[in-house]
């Protein structure tokens, strides 16, 4: 067991190392090749950056597993996923290049959900949510590639700030590599710790001001495809097990997703309400509203971080004395309540702005 823990830790210092030589290459190609995020005023950087987050996270993970003791039961056991995950890559690095048609896009993400489902990751039942346990086999496929889908757009759409969406995802594979020790899965442990080094080398150029590069939609597209499979595998395996972590594993799924998710599903509900496409870009997502406030982006990305980490320790504290739906009730209730504290001070920050605008006039 102890050499076990050597090799996984050396195996993320090798996935850091990797990265760490890797990124400046693939820069500079990315650069001739003008595979850049270029400024508008949308955007908040005001020069050309990189967009090879997502080239570099995929080529460190799948270099790194190749060359794995590990690797032949690693990619027997997840093909569909990282199959899957890296036509996404591919899909993201080509929608960086071309802005590729969006319903393009959703329509491929849909093929590889259902591709996920088929293989047998499914979300088999709803745990006993609003007291619904088992589905029929259809309701399975139908609500594991809405949500699979749902979760990767929502990734896609929070990469707006320097390391958000790599912070985020850094605590997702950290809770993965808890959850493959919980359930004694060396597979999962093995791609996990691959990840977080990818991870931390990544946000390292992120938030580098000379050597910077940003996700991209190939690294979110890629990412979200990961963390949400890997998610619904963990429950499923967590469901058979019959363990007693399950209803822990559970919440934790659930936590960690419900800032991307309903923050999506707040800002899609907004635009409709003004008569907008919900797909129409603008500035009123959580990282968006933390800009407007002041933070910079270091600073927005930690506290993203540590709302998640807070509706972790909510969902454990109300574990013991309340059901499943009524700590879900609790974690949407928390997070809209945060959601609105911000709207307030943000809207009373732009009509500081607004009335100094004025007086400069």
């Amino acid at each position: 067991m102890q050499n076990s823990i050597y090799y996984i830790v050396l195996l993320g210092i090798l996935s850091f190392a990797v990265g760490m030589v890797i990124v400046p290459i693939v820069r500079k190609i990315a650069v001739h090749f003008r595979l850049v995020d270029q400024p508008n005023y949308r955007k908040v950087h005001t020069k050309p950056i990189p967009l090879v987050g997502g080239i570099t996270l995929a080529f460190v993970v799948f270099t790194n597993l190749f060359l794995s003791q590990n690797s032949i039961p690693i990619f027997h056991e997840y093909s569909t996923i990282l199959a899957g995950a890296f036509l996404l890559l591919i899909v993201g690095v080509i929608d960086d290049k071309n802005d590729l048609n969006a319903k393009y896009k959703l329509l491929i993400q849909l093929i590889l959900a259902f591709a996920v489902a088929h293989s047998g990751i499914r979300i088999t039942s709803l745990y006993g949510f609003f007291g619904w346990y088992e589905m029929h086999l259809y309701l399975q496929y139908v609500i594991t590639v809405l949500v699979i889908t749902g979760v990767v757009n929502a990734f896609n759409l929070m990469d707006g700030v320097d390391g958000l969406v790599g912070s985020l995802t850094l605590l997702g594979f950290v809770l993965l590599l808890y959850a493959s020790w919980l359930y004694n899965s060396y597979t999962l442990m093995v791609l996990s710790v691959l990840f977080i080094g990818a991870l931390v080398s990544f946000l390292h150029f992120n938030f580098s001001q000379h050597q910077k590069i940003f996700m991209g939609d190939s690294g979110s597209l890629f990412l979200g495809f990961v963390l949400v499979t890997l998610g619904i595998k963990v429950l499923q395996n967590a469901t058979l097990s019959a363990s007693v972590y399950t209803t822990p594993t559970l919440l934790c799924v659930i936590a960690f997703f419900i800032i991307p998710v309903f923050d999506s599903l707040r800002v899609y509900i907004g635009r409709m309400k003004k008569g907008k496409s919900p797909f129409k870009a603008d500035k009123s997502h959580l990282h968006h509203l933390l800009l407007i406030i002041g933070l910079s982006h270091k600073k927005i990305a930690i506290t993203v971080v540590l709302m998640a980490l807070s509706l972790f320790a909510l969902g454990f504290l109300l574990i013991t004395y309340f059901s499943k739906t009524m700590i879900l009730l609790a974690l949407i209730i928390a997070f809209s309540v945060v959601i609105r504290f911000l709207l307030l001070i943000s809207s009373m920050f732009l009509w500081r702005e607004r009335i100094q605008t004025m007086e400069n006039q």
